[in-house]
């Protein structure tokens, strides 16, 4: 594998998981830490290591990106900003700071219970490395020789300045994410705003001198015709070109009269139902959140849409869409037919 700093951004499909995975199975000198978002995230790489390996290998841990910037940044040299070795306890993710507190006080970051503020953590990690004149990734350098940061869109704000110092340390960092799926957000810091979603190839372009960047184009998940479907929610973005997957009878985007959905369940095979949330009346058919679904291929895939993109199937503007992100990871999940819900005529 790669002994240099490598970002890959590429379409939903492209195996970039399983690049990661295969990378560090590879590494036989050193330590690798791999990490990602969500809890869900986590599980799908751990079972896809399990499923090569048999068990996660001694030199591997798979992590979740703030337990990574708790226990790997904050706490090791809290003392620098808290004046106390043992204050941080772990993560408030649903508080947020006094909208007039000061950088400069220790309640920017952390609460009563003395739990640091989602908004705050990387903040906190990078505001910490200055004190400690490069103490905290010093310590990196010296746990892990690799880091691999899965679906890298999801990270925001001061997230991005922890990726540029693990960018110009002694760790060999290999991101990699689709701007397409930005359906998470690690915090809700306006911090670096214009690097969100599809900016994020121009922040790394930024540090070519530090990080090379590879753009993929290829699916090996999705028909052509998903693709194209997919594909016209980012007409800024690289088309994508569908690769080796077959025809199976029963292919592309359909839509299906509500009325009709619990007959068109039952004729296919293997039909997975996703909704926008719970919220959503999918005809009692048992169904998956969008968001629990990154990651994951099903051979066909049946989404009860919400009003915005049943609007988006009449004007075919994605500026005027919101949830495209979201439209954009229902419909790259199948491989053979995306059926859409739509009202009776």
């Amino acid at each position: 594998m790669t002994e240099t700093n490598l970002a890959i951004l590429a379409a939903a499909g492209s195996r970039k998981t399983e690049y990661i995975i295969e990378s560090a199975l590879e590494v036989s000198l050193g330590r690798v830490l791999l990490l990602t978002f969500t809890s869900e995230n986590q599980r799908h790489i751990v079972n896809r290591i399990e499923a090569k390996a048999g068990a996660i290998p001694p030199h591997i841990t798979v992590m979740g990106w703030f337990s990574f910037l708790i226990s790997q940044g904050a706490k090791p040299y809290q003392r620098a900003i808290t004046r106390e070795p043992l204050l941080i306890r772990g993560l408030n993710f649903v508080g947020r700071h006094h909208r007039f507190a000061k950088t400069s006080s220790l309640g920017y970051y952390i609460d009563a219970n003395n739990d640091l503020y989602r908004d705050g953590v990387s903040d906190f990690v990078v505001r910490l490395n200055e004190a400690t004149d490069g103490a905290v990734v010093r310590r990196l350098e010296q746990a892990y020789s690799h880091i691999f940061v899965d679906e890298v869109q999801d990270l925001v704000g001061y997230d991005l300045d922890v990726l540029d110092l693990l960018l110009r340390s002694g760790v060999t960092l290999v991101i990699v994410g689709d701007p397409r799926q930005h359906t998470y957000s690690t915090n809700l810091s306006p911090k670096h705003k214009k690097y969100q979603g599809a900016g994020l190839a121009q922040w790394l372009k930024e540090r070519s001198g530090i990080c090379t960047l590879e753009e993929r184009c290829v699916s090996y998940r999705s028909s052509q015709a998903i693709c194209d479907f997919a594909d016209a929610l980012y007409p800024d973005m690289p088309p994508t070109v569908s690769v080796d997957v077959p025809d199976s009878g029963h292919d592309g985007v359909v839509l299906v009269p509500r009325s009709e959905a619990r007959a068109y369940y039952s004729t296919h095979d293997s039909v997975t139902v996703l909704r926008y949330d719970k919220s959503q009346d999918t005809a009692g058919l048992p169904a998956m959140n969008i968001g629990l679904a990154k990651g994951r291929t099903f051979g066909r895939v049946m989404l009860f849409p919400t009003k915005t993109m049943l609007d988006y199937l009449d004007h075919r503007d994605p500026t005027r869409l919101g949830a495209r992100a979201k439209l954009y990871v229902a419909a790259t999940r199948a491989q053979f037919s995306f059926a859409i819900v739509v009202p009776d005529s």
